[in-house]
């Protein structure tokens, strides 16, 4: 078995690190959001030449509720999907791992990305919005015949499937979150952001570290 050959000297990866806590909220999800300015209310007579609100997407620019920008909507829409999927391969993982150590590792994704995807959440409702269809593409993620293939899947041929899908997956996670960074004006968002390319950068290590000792 893997996991006797890593204990004998092969070295096993260590999710002690930042790798086993994945994205942590941090003071991130606590920091309150800035209080928009009152806008002027406009006289009876007044004409309002302005464009009726468009609902939150991925290309509109203007500021949004409680401080945010659309950059910042877009980042939480996309990443409860795309969480909610780690979530479920890890879940997956829990019965059909044949190494403890994927199987303890998927424990703590699976703690991980509950606790963001609850941060994430909770911004949409403040700002009105809905997160992204469970299946939408997005960097990194699965189609829904290739999660069914992998549950399928059992001991030493699933650890391997699964590790490889979770290193796409993962890159995947940082490619949003540093589009984040990039164009989102809202503190929380960004500073979850920088958590999250850290840890799953982190993650990332681990599971290719593991991987090499498969081949």
């Amino acid at each position: 078995m893997l996991t006797a050959a890593l204990l004998a000297g092969c070295g096993t990866p260590d999710l002690a690190g930042e790798a086993a806590s994945p994205a942590p909220v941090g003071q991130a999800a606590a920091s309150p959001p800035a209080t928009p300015e009152t806008t002027p209310t406009p006289s009876p007579d007044a004409t309002d030449t302005s464009e009726a609100a468009a609902a939150p997407d991925e290309t509109d620019a203007a500021q949004q509720p409680g401080g945010s920008k659309a950059a910042d909507v877009a980042f939480a829409r996309k990443m409860v999907p795309h969480h909610l999927q780690a979530l479920e391969m890890a879940r997956i993982a829990q019965t059909r791992a044949g190494d403890p150590w994927v199987g303890q590792f998927a424990a703590k994704v699976a703690t991980a990305r509950d606790a963001d995807i609850r941060t994430f959440k909770g911004w949409l409702d403040m700002w009105g919005a809905e997160p992204l269809p469970r299946d939408h593409a997005m960097p990194g993620t699965q189609t829904r015949a290739e999660i069914e293939a992998l549950a399928k899947l059992n001991g030493p041929s699933f650890d391997r499937k699964y590790v490889t899908l979770m290193i796409e997956h993962d890159n995947g996670a940082i490619k949003l979150a540093r589009a984040e960074q990039a164009d989102g004006s809202f503190d929380g968002a960004k500073a979850l952001a920088t958590a999250t390319v850290t840890a799953l950068g982190a993650e990332v290590k681990e599971l290719k570290k593991y991987r090499d000792l498969l081949d």
